[in-house]
């Protein structure tokens, strides 16, 4: 079989099982055909030049790869943010954008608890992209770690964040539960709306 005729048959694959109304799910809980974030990411930078929002909180930072979408990247180079603050509790995911400080002094480095972090921050906040890693507890369904660390995350911010605030939540193309699964329902109660799902997952008000 042909270079050409595999990808020909992934797509079409795949094209069926949506149009046939199913996703299929690979045995790693994601849809087993994955995109990449980028277009969700520049549609967020797209739509946060238009609400003139001005703080970006990241929270699970550094450079993985198109797979991860570089977000840092795209903030920086897309938006007109004044600040850009960038949390992971890994100081090597730290490291990894160092070197972009140097060359805008929008972006700050924090290595924290993101959580921790949130509840003494005391600026309002336009976009919240959360992308962080939650172990499960002994005997949890897998990714009920992921699904009330990420709700409590909410909960911390939600007094922080800006009239016409947007949260972007990564990996939402996994089976419940998981990062999505609580945050998703109750920032709906409070006034977000659902402007797209998949890959990544935005909500606005």
């Amino acid at each position: 079989m042909s270079v050409f005729q595999s990808i020909y048959n992934k797509i079409n694959s795949s094209l069926f099982s949506i149009n046939n109304g199913y996703i299929p799910i690979a045995k790693n809980g994601f849809w087993k055909y994955r995109k990449e974030p980028a277009f969700s990411l520049h549609k967020t930078a797209e739509i946060f030049q238009k609400i003139k929002g001005k703080t970006i909180v990241e929270i699970g930072t550094g450079l993985h790869g198109n797979l991860s979408g570089n977000s840092i990247l795209v903030w920086l180079e897309e938006t007109s943010a004044e600040r850009i603050i960038a949390i992971d509790l890994n100081p090597e995911s730290i490291d990894e954008l160092r070197k972009y400080v140097q060359k805008d002094s929008r972006l700050e480095l924090v290595v924290a608890d993101g959580n921790n972090y949130l509840k003494e921050y005391d600026t309002f906040i336009d976009l919240l992209y959360l992308d962080y890693w939650t172990p499960d507890k002994s005997g949890e369904l897998p990714g009920t770690g992921r699904a009330e660390s990420y709700l409590n995350t909410y909960i911390n911010t939600k007094s922080k964040l800006s009239k016409s605030s947007m949260i972007l939540i990564d990996d939402t193309d996994h089976i419940h539960p998981w990062k999505h699964t609580l945050i998703v329902p109750e920032a709906r109660k409070d006034g977000f709306k659902v402007i797209f799902t998949g890959r990544q997952t935005l909500l606005k008000r």
